[in-house]
């Protein structure tokens, strides 16, 4: 059974002998005597990098053995050098050891246990058996950071049975043998098999980037460590964009997006009133002495408005109207009636008017390419006659 190396998360690189080599669908799968890659487990990915030159592309655990599939082969029994990646390895060692702190503080203030966690590429979740408040998650959120300013260690440890039955620990498996504990001096103590950092400090922050109500309880997204920090750096990046655009400082850009919303806000409601009062302008005009088909045509007026049209036309006709709004490349069009089937007829509408929609038998839209000339004599054309429901 391999010898696992990674009680020390910081320890990248490493001396072992091959003892099999197996190849599968996806590459080769090689065991050694002892090793400090990762297997997957505990929310965490298995760790990458090379053994002997050759590429680890993933580590798992199958029967107790820690399994590094490669690219390429390896002699068993041959003597080889491992490297973890050091960037990944660091990375994920950050956010997992993160969520330990951040989690300790908050089971501490709250209680409530992590029932879930995964550690992916761009961002940690974790999930709470409870709802826990802003203001109680910026504080554990600031608690996290002041000890990670304090340096506060890290220490992994095999108690025993009976040592175990009197620990307080978090855990969220029935565990009774060959426990891990990580421990976090006087902040947490939690069942994980994943490699951790020495020392808080190695954390570097740790970032609430959101939280929501999930399932009767929480969901966090958190980021720590170099990718806090990149995202950091990408978000300043924004904001100084935004604040060369708003000719503002940095410290003044929500005041100033605020109010470019309040006034867009007010402009999209004059707009609004303008609309309406061109459509009931066109609604005022509408005639149509004979109640056969017929057709009007606007400018500038929203589809809404166009169908506020639409409603009072259908009342004047015992055919079609239809309401047409001048756009690039010909026209839309919204086509109302009581008693034509138009659903039915909407593909010999669209064939005639160069067009394409569709609908309802009371109501289709869509827009045509066909001129005004056109359109004008295809509704002198409907029968309400001939195509009576």
């Amino acid at each position: 059974m391999t010898d696992r190396l990674y009680d020390n998360g910081m320890l990248m690189e490493f001396d072992a002998a091959v003892i099999s080599c197996t190849q599968i669908k996806k590459g080769y799968e090689v065991t050694l005597d002892r090793s400090a890659f990762f297997p997957e487990g505990g929310g965490q990915y298995g760790d990458v990098g090379t053994i002997a030159g050759v590429k680890v592309t993933d580590t798992y655990e199958r029967d107790g053995e820690v399994i590094h599939l490669c690219d390429a082969p390896l002699d068993a029994g041959a003597q080889v050098h491992g490297a973890v990646d050091k960037d990944i390895r660091l990375r994920r060692m950050q956010n997992h050891s993160g969520e330990h702190l951040l989690m300790g503080f908050i089971h501490d203030m709250t209680g409530f246990d992590n029932v879930g966690f995964h550690l992916g590429e761009d961002e940690v979740i974790l999930d709470l058996n409870g709802v826990i408040e802003a203001e109680q998650l910026l504080e554990c959120e600031r608690r996290a950071n002041r000890a990670i300013a304090e340096n506060v260690p890290f220490t992994i440890s095999y108690p025993d049975e009976e040592e175990l039955a009197a620990l307080d620990y978090r855990s969220k498996l029935d565990l009774t043998e060959n426990v891990r504990i990580v421990t976090i001096e006087g902040i947490d103590k939690c069942a994980c098999c994943a490699p951790h950092v020495q020392a808080a400090g190695q954390i570097g922050i740790i970032r609430v980037i959101s939280s929501e109500n999930y399932k009767g309880g929480t969901r966090l997204r958190i980021l720590c460590g170099m990718d806090a920090f990149e995202l950091i750096r990408q978000r300043m990046d924004s904001i100084r964009e935004i604040s060369a655009l708003l000719s503002a400082k940095p410290d003044k850009t929500v005041q100033h997006v605020k109010r470019l919303s309040d006034e867009n806000i007010s402009l999209k409601k004059q707009l609004a009133e303008l609309d309406r009062q061109k459509a009931q302008s066109v609604i005022d005009s509408l005639a149509n002495e004979g109640r056969g088909s017929f057709c009007v045509f606007t400018e500038g007026i929203s589809r809404d408005m166009m169908r506020e049209i639409a409603n009072s036309a259908v009342l004047m006709t015992d055919g079609a109207a239809g309401v047409f709004g001048r756009e690039d490349g010909g026209y839309s069009y919204i086509i109302a009636s009581k008693n034509l089937p138009l659903r039915t007829m909407a593909k010999d509408i669209n064939s005639a008017l160069d067009g394409r929609g569709g609908g309802s038998d009371e109501m289709i839209q869509g827009s045509a390419k066909a001129d005004r000339s056109t359109i004008e004599a295809y509704f002198g054309n409907i029968s309400a006659v001939t195509q009576q429901r």
